[in-house]
Order: structure tokens, then C-alpha cells, then sequence
């Protein structure tokens, strides 16, 4: 009696949405039936759901994994699939992993391509052909769908992907290439719109992270779409997707939707301003506070005037007893410098009382708020823009003079060049080569420094549409900050100061960014117990 070949068969497709469309059943019957024919016996089959031949290694495939496993075992005769492309499509890899098959004795098979040998070398060179041809296809298919998608993303509609919190699809009046009607990005109802916007607020205006973000959330009951709380991760998304502020983006395609956006361009921007100051730069260049939890009213930009170490803010509280002998407390919290030594090598830990120095920068914050709201709207970022424009023009011409007194120079080297081939010059070869090349050089610099400056020049119209945007987010903190939460008083301190130092006597100097400081230059602020000196 004739022992039938034992037969294993590997089905795979690389999207799950070729699973509802038979494609696996269509392999699956056809790989019966050959097996039929041949006389042979389909004892084990392997079933792949969505795996790219072409983007998994086969390392990394289960499936191939267990059938390798297998082989080693000598547990069946022949490897059985539709077609050889569904045991991969990496050109590097897969004839290698057909040849190890063969190698342990194990026939490999295909329903639509016959029986793949490797006794001569003209074998092994289809063998490698084939699938130099099928990693080529998967590379050209790849090409054709990314610039489909690409395509339709520039035309500004939803291109595939997950849908984001505060959007939902709708069926449009496109028809796809399969003939199906096209979905659409739609803004959601308004009370999910409300979310996002307050997700936005309380991270940009309130210094919320996202863990503290998803708390609150948690905690007030706002849940996703699918009744799952917000995470970490789904609140980073949701702060940094461009979607928000009504551009579609994939890949490299970034088109404007007026439509789709939630999110107007100050609120965004700030966002991505403060998720790069506190995680992109680095801790001794960050400025911002990176939680606003604390009862201080500075906290990131404020520095210890002796050793320059960072201050942190230490809540403090005191208990004592009262004469009718109920214990009280109070708060005597404070910024601490938490250095061990300073840069002469004595200790610095000193502590200053924060609610002198808290009350002292409000003051003058208060008085800069003040001088804002008396200040005509448009002569705010009006003087601003035209200061920065001429400063600009003046490093335009101190440059271009530059320019010309290096060409001068270069011109006097090259002139020594016949000179020095005479031998009537004062330098050698050598010293007149470096000093050309020294000349070239600062030539080359300051000439692309010029370029750019007359760049920014040109771009005059954009400059005063950013200084009128900058003033008018002052202007709206001048009118909001004494009404406003802890919160919000922080993050508006931290983004009008840069830096805040405290001396021993608490003798302040504060650092106002450039957005603010033709605010301040006639704002003095001195009382017995403080003295601020402000930064110009």
C-alpha cells in the first residue's frame, strides 16, 4: 500500500479586508484540490490574516516560525501554497527561506506554479528571480497607494486611518476607485467639539500634562466615543494633531480644510509651543512650568541669584497652638535652592518666602496689564513691528558694508598672488593661501547672513500679522489675569518672563521676553521690602 505525502499549506493575506472577500476559502479550495489529484494528505494548515510578505520578515511570522519548527521535527513531506508569494515577497530573504525548506527534505510546492527545485544553479537563479520580481511588485504596488492616498489627502478628504476624537465619517458623493461612495471628514456634535476645545484650554492655558489632563477628564466623566476613558497617549494625539487646526495631513500632504477646524491658530500654536518647551529642550533651557499644580506663582523660570541654579517651589506648613489650646497651622512655604554648592564652593541652600516675591511680580504685572489696557490696540504691535523692521534694515546695511570691506581684503590678497610668484610679495605662498581662504570664508558667512535677513525683511507683511498676534494674546491675558485661576496665572507669567533671578536681600531681577518688553520700559517697582530691577 502506498503511504500518502503529508501535506502542510500555508494561506496568507496581507489585509484583513481581503479575509471577507473569500480570498483565503479561494486558496484554501484550490490547494485541496490539487492535493486530491496529486494522492496526497492535507494534514495541518497555517492560516496568515493581514501579514505583508513584503513589510514582515518571515522571523517574525508565526506562522513560518511553527512550520520551520516542524520540518526540523519531520513531521510532514511537502509545503503546500496557492502561489509561491504567499511564503513572502523580500527578495532578500524568501528564496533563502524556500532553499532551507528543500534543504530539510521538504518538497515545496505551489498550486499555480508547480514544484520549486534547486538541484542546478539555473534552479536556484528562478528561484531568486521569482521573487526579485514579487519584491518589485510590492515595491511599485506600495508606490501606486501612497500616491493615491497622497492624492486624495491634497484634495483635502479622509484618506484612511484612524478618525480622531471630535470627527466622525460621513458618506460623500465621491465614488472610489473600487465604486464604492467615498467617506468624509464631518466636525462632530457640538458637545464633543466642547471637549476638544476644552482639552486644548486647559493644556495651553492652565499648564495641564496629560496625565493630569486624563485625570480631570476621568473624573468629570468625559469619556471617548467608545466609552473607554482618555489615556496619555489618546490626549498627546489629540494635542498635536494638525487635524484640529483644519489641515488634513499623510505623508507629505498637507492641505487646509476651513471646515474641519476646531481649534483657531494662537490656541494651537501655544499648544505646540509648550509640549516643545517642556519635552524637546532641554531641562537648563526650559522656561515653562511643567505642572501648574503648585500653589507658587512662578515656577521653571525663576533662578537663584548667587549659585544661577534653578529655584523649586517647597509648601511648607507650620502648626502652633492658640492660647484657647486648638493647634492651627500656617503656611510658610517658599523657593529653595536646591544646589549644594555654589560656584565658590561654599553651601547654597537659601530659601525665600514665596508669597513676597509671588506678591511682587504680580505688581508689576499688574502695572504692565494696566499700561496695556490705556494703550491704543494698534499702536501696541504697530511701534513694535516698525522697531523690528528697522533693526532689520540697520543689520541689512552694517552687513552689506561688512561684505564689501572683506571683498576689498580678498581682492588685496588675490593681488598678491603675481607678487608672490615674482617673489617681490612680503608673504609666503602659504600664509597668502590662508589668508585668502580665511577672507572666502567670512565672505561666504556673511553673505548667506544677508540673504536671510533680507528673507525676513521681505516677509514684512507675515511679521506684522505675528506681532499683532503676539499683542493681542497679551492684550486678552491683560484683561482676564487678575480673574483668572492659579492655573492660568502661571502659564501667563511663565510666557511673559523669561527669567526671574532672587539675590540675597530679595533683590529681583526679572528677564521679560522680547513680545513684552516695550511694555515695560517705564514700569518701575520698588517697595521697603523688595527690590526690582527690570531687565532690558
Amino acid at each position: 500500500m502506498e503511504i500518502k505525502k503529508r501535506v502542510y499549506c500555508l494561506y496568507r493575506v496581507s489585509r484583513l479586508a481581503q479575509v471577507d472577500k473569500d480570498d483565503i476559502p479561494v486558496q484554501k479550495q484550490a490547494c485541496h484540490e490539487f492535493a486530491g489529484r496529486q494522492g496526497w494528505e492535507i494534514t495541518k494548515e497555517f492560516y496568515e490574516k493581514g501579514v505583508s510578505g513584503f513589510k514582515v520578515s518571515s522571523k517574525d511570522r508565526d506562522a513560518i516560525i511553527e512550520i520551520q519548527r516542524e520540518a526540523a521535527l519531520g513531521n510532514f513531506d511537502i509545503l503546500l501554497v496557492f502561489m509561491f508569494d504567499r511564503l513572502g515577497r523580500r527578495d532578500d530573504e524568501t528564496p533563502f527561506v524556500v532553499e532551507w525548506f528543500i534543504q530539510n527534505n521538504i518538497a515545496v510546492w505551489s498550486v499555480s506554479e508547480g514544484e520549486q527545485r534547486i538541484d542546478t544553479h539555473t534552479d536556484k537563479l528562478l528561484n531568486y528571480i521569482r521573487y526579485w520580481q514579487a519584491s518589485g511588485e510590492s515595491i511599485k504596488t506600495s508606490i501606486r497607494v501612497k500616491a493615491g492616498v497622497a492624492r486624495i489627502a491634497e484634495d483635502g478628504h479622509y484618506a484612511g486611518g484612524p478618525v480622531m476624537f471630535g470627527y466622525r465619517l460621513e458618506k460623500s458623493e465621491r465614488i472610489n476607485t473600487k465604486g464604492y461612495e467615498a467617506l468624509d471628514y464631518v466636525v462632530d456634535d457640538e458637545s464633543v467639539v466642547e471637549i476638544v476645545k476644552l482639552i486644548y484650554h486647559k493644556y495651553a492655558n492652565e499648564g495641564y500634562g496629560a496625565r493630569r489632563l486624563a485625570d480631570y477628564l476621568i473624573a468629570n466623566g468625559i469619556r471617548r466615543h467608545d466609552g473607554k476613558p482618555f489615556s496619555q497617549a489618546n490626549l498627546s494625539k489629540i494635542l498635536t494633531k494638525e487635524l484640529y487646526n483644519g489641515y488634513v495631513v499623510h505623508g507629505e500632504a498637507r492641505t487646509y480644510v476651513p471646515a474641519l477646524k476646531i481649534i483657531d491658530d494662537d490656541l494651537f500654536k501655544r499648544a505646540q509651543e509648550i509640549r516643545i518647551m517642556r519635552y524637546k529642550l532641554r531641562a537648563s533651557e526650559r522656561r515653562l512650568p511643567m505642572s501648574t499644580k503648585a500653589d507658587s506663582l512662578l515656577s521653571g523660570n525663576i533662578f537663584c541669584g548667587n549659585c544661577g541654579y534653578r529655584l523649586t517651589f517647597s509648601p511648607q506648613y507650620v502648626s502652633y497652638r492658640k492660647k484657647n489650646g486648638e493647634m492651627a497651622k500656617y503656611q510658610h512655604s517658599g523657593y529653595v535652592c536646591g544646589r549644594g554648592h555654589s560656584n565658590d564652593g561654599t553651601r547654597c541652600h537659601v530659601k525665600y518666602t514665596s508669597h513676597r516675591i509671588d506678591g511682587a511680580i504680580k505688581g508689576i504685572l499688574q502695572q504692565i496689564f494696566e499700561q496695556i489696557r490705556e494703550a491704543p490696540p494698534a499702536d501696541c504691535w504697530g511701534k513694535h513691528h516698525e522697531c523690528r523692521i528697522t533693526e532689520l534694515q540697520n543689520r541689512i546695511k552694517t552687513t552689506t558694508r561688512e561684505i564689501s570691506k572683506l571683498n576689498k581684503e580678498l581682492s588685496t590678497y588675490k593681488g598678491e598672488v603675481i607678487k608672490v610668484i615674482q617673489g617681490n610679495s612680503s608673504f609666503t605662498a602659504e600664509i597668502l593661501n590662508k589668508l585668502i581662504l580665511d577672507a572666502e570664508g567670512k565672505v561666504s558667512k556673511q553673505s548667506a547672513e544677508l540673504d536671510g535677513l533680507k528673507s525676513e525683511l521681505g516677509k514684512s507683511d507675515y511679521l506684522y500679522e505675528e506681532e499683532k498676534e503676539k499683542h493681542t494674546r497679551i492684550r486678552t491675558w491683560a484683561e482676564i489675569f487678575d480673574e483668572s485661576s492659579k492655573e492660568t496665572q502661571k502659564m501667563v507669567a511663565a510666557s511673559l518672563i523669561r527669567e526671574v533671578r532672587v539675590n540675597k536681600g530679595y533683590k529681583i531681577e526679572i528677564d521679560f521676553n522680547i513680545s513684552v518688553r516695550e511694555f515695560v520700559e517705564s514700569v518701575s517697582y520698588d517697595n521697603e521690602s523688595i527690590n526690582i530691577s527690570v531687565v532690558r
